[in-house]
């Protein structure tokens, strides 16, 4: 199991990121993404992501991923006791001139409070030439700021966002991983990343997870998993392990809840009552700082 040490710690609230942690082995890293082209290949050419999308919803295999000790202790870490898994997506970068641009999570997710981190996980090699995460450290303890919505045709993100502050590319810091490593990184961090320049895609797992006092604020019914500890607060319904891989209860499921998310996603943040343009929202509290090892 994989715990995080005093300084670590401190370097994620410091800085807003936290990269490389091992996470899986060569074997397991393989497996997983044989997995996860398995379900790519059951589709037809063009329906991939759609296929990608609510893996834990309906695939016993993901449901079970995201609750990994490895994953979740380290992110128990920094968010506390009681977590929820709110989403699992795939940022999958072709070689060629496929980028994200500058933006902040927190702007259009709709999750209030912001005791939200993100896992990326590397499923392939996500080296300098691969266009990994470039984080502007700190920045998550500033402003959250309104962003424009590009829609740029080689932007990975759903509607091209792109934060509306001018970034100094000189501050950031580029986070590669190799395969089987995560970052970890908090809702407010301004980041973005560059083309693919190898051979290979690079596959990037990605898990959202909650503190479980967050509410969804721009869409009723949204739903989670609980991954780790007790749910008092009970804003999210519970999505339940899948008992058959691909199922019809399943992907009814996952159709219903994918309705939900699109509203929360692509509603327009300043109309949801978010608000992108306040002044700076301190970090969350950290949780009790343990013994060093």
């Amino acid at each position: 199991m994989t715990q995080l040490s005093a300084d670590q710690i401190a370097s994620y609230h410091d800085n807003g990121f936290l990269a490389p942690i091992a996470v899986f082995s060569a074997a397991e890293t393989l497996t997983y993404r044989r997995r996860l082209e398995a379900v790519e290949g059951a589709v037809e050419v063009g329906n991939e992501r759609a296929a990608r999308a609510g893996l834990p919803i309906t695939h016993a295999w993901a449901w079970d991923l995201v609750h990994d000790p490895r994953i979740v202790e380290p992110i128990s870490a920094v968010l506390g006791p009681n977590v929820l898994l709110w989403s699992m997506d795939w940022f999958i970068k072709a070689p060629g001139r496929s980028y994200v641009s500058y933006h902040q999570d927190a702007t259009y997710w709709g999750l209030e409070p912001h005791h939200v981190a993100t896992a990326w996980i590397a499923l392939s090699d996500a080296g300098p030439k691969t266009g990994p995460m470039r984080f502007l450290p700190g920045s998550h303890r500033g402003p959250l700021f309104a962003q424009d919505e590009t829609f740029a045709e080689d932007n990975l993100l759903s509607r091209g966002q792109v934060v509306r502050t001018r970034v100094n590319a000189s501050k950031t810091m580029l986070a590669p991983l190799a395969a089987g490593e995560m970052s970890i990184h908090h809702v407010r961090i301004v980041h973005g990343s560059e083309p693919n320049r190898t051979d290979d895609r690079r596959i990037g797992m990605v898990l959202r997870y909650c503190a479980t006092n967050v509410r969804q604020t721009k869409a009723e019914g949204d739903r989670a998993i609980l991954v780790k500890g007790v749910d008092v607060h009970r804003h999210f319904e519970m999505i339940p392990r899948p008992r058959k891989d691909g199922g019809k209860r399943e992907r009814e499921l996952a159709r219903r809840h994918g309705k939900t998310r699109f509203k929360a996603l692509m509603e327009d943040a300043t109309a949801a009552g978010s608000s992108p343009t306040l002044p700076p929202n301190p970090p969350p509290t950290r949780p009790p700082t343990p013994p060093r090892p």
